[in-house]
């Protein structure tokens, strides 16, 4: 599991970067690049939530735009597992949570990301303690 407590802000096509890392059966994280490694092949189940807030500062173009994560295979190859998106277009400063999940594949020694793809940047949004989080476990 990793874990953030800030309200950094993520910028568009770029990778959610968390702060606080618990992670367990093998895999790590890299906190300066986002990138989960996990070396050994399996099934595993990925979770994450983020509280999200629309980071357009610019008023005079506040148009509503739907907040989006992907889940991708980043290394060797980049690949689509998984997207989330806000359940409906946020304007300047408003606040959406994304939640997604997904079970994959991974060949052993492989790196994953969850990256922005909204059209926009997105800050996180602290709610209580955190303000986003993703757990990934291997099941078989």
């Amino acid at each position: 599991m990793v874990h953030d407590k800030t309200n950094s802000t993520v910028q568009s096509q770029n990778p959610l970067l968390f702060q606080t890392t618990n992670l367990s059966n093998k895999i790590t994280y890299n906190n300066a690049t986002g990138d989960f490694y996990i070396p050994e092949e399996g099934i595993y189940n990925v979770h994450w939530w983020i509280n999200a807030r629309n980071a357009n500062s610019d008023k005079s173009n506040c148009e509503p735009k739907v907040l989006g994560v992907e889940f991708h295979q980043y290394w060797p190859q980049d690949e689509l597992i998984a997207h989330s998106s806000t359940h409906d277009r946020l304007t300047c400063c408003d606040t959406g949570t994304l939640n997604g999940n997904a079970i994959f594949y991974a060949p052993g020694g492989t790196s994953y990301r969850l990256i922005n793809t909204s059209e926009v940047d997105f800050s996180l949004v602290p709610n209580d303690n955190y303000s986003a989080c993703v757990s990934i476990h291997r099941i078989f």
